[in-house]
């Protein structure tokens, strides 16, 4: 993503929005703060530590827009906010370098707002990000219809992919979403309550389920068949 050479013609908000950025990318998520700082907005981008945590300086913050990138490094797929954003109501736009359309279109299916690649210049993203806070429109009808016709089609490959998970009890659906979201066994065990044996149990039930030898191989699985406890 590379700056404009000057600044942008934008159309926006007519007042200062609350804007979170929630990008692995620092360079970008410095040169959005400082643009949108400038404008007269209040930006938070909130450190990539914990989902938990993520969530919590977002509901303190309640912020109109969301900049939500799908790869998150580390932290993983930005995905796992998407409902925790739009039950907050902000308007999302998702940015990612993604060629999988149909990430994209189940995303706008769970609510976001729009997509910008991230091959657009800085100036594009800045804009579509304005926009969606004034409630505007970000993609053009048939380029939404296109996505979203991707995802409906991917969702019905995944159906048959996905059918092992369907084993999983909600506990064990819990707790794969946590080895997920990079959550060691240790911490699962205090955050439920129960002994690690215990939660090494349900590990073992869910490689079990899933047909699989390691937690690696379950999360990698559950990432290709696209599952998550939103998305099963």
């Amino acid at each position: 993503m590379t700056a404009g050479a000057g600044p942008a013609t934008r159309s926006g908000p007519a007042g200062p929005l609350r804007i979170a950025i929630i990008e692995d990318h620092q360079l970008l998520t410095s040169a959005l703060s400082a643009a949108l700082t400038a404008d007269g907005h209040t930006v938070e981008a909130p450190a990539l530590t914990t989902a938990e945590e993520v969530r919590e300086v977002l509901g303190r913050l309640a912020p109109a827009v969301v900049l939500l990138d799908l790869d998150l490094g580390a932290f993983g797929r930005g995905e796992s906010l998407l409902s925790t954003l739009t039950d907050l109501g902000a308007r999302v736009l998702v940015v990612s370098g993604t060629n999988e359309d149909w990430r994209v279109g189940r995303c706008l299916a769970s609510g976001a707002w729009g997509w910008v690649h991230k091959s657009a210049d800085f100036d594009v993203l800045l804009d579509a990000l304005l926009r969606a806070g004034a409630g505007q429109e970000v993609l053009d009808p048939a380029e939404r219809d296109r996505l979203l016709r991707a995802w409906r089609e991917q969702r019905e490959v995944m159906s048959e992919a996905g059918a092992p998970f369907e084993r999983l009890t909600r506990r064990e659906a819990m707790v794969l979403a946590r080895l997920m979201e990079g959550v060691p066994v240790e911490r699962i065990a205090s955050e439920s309550y129960v002994s690690v044996a215990t939660v090494r149990t349900q590990v073992r039930a869910i490689l079990m389920k899933l047909g699989v030898s390691s937690q690696l191989e379950a999360v990698a699985r559950a990432n290709r068949a696209g599952w998550s406890p939103a998305h099963p």
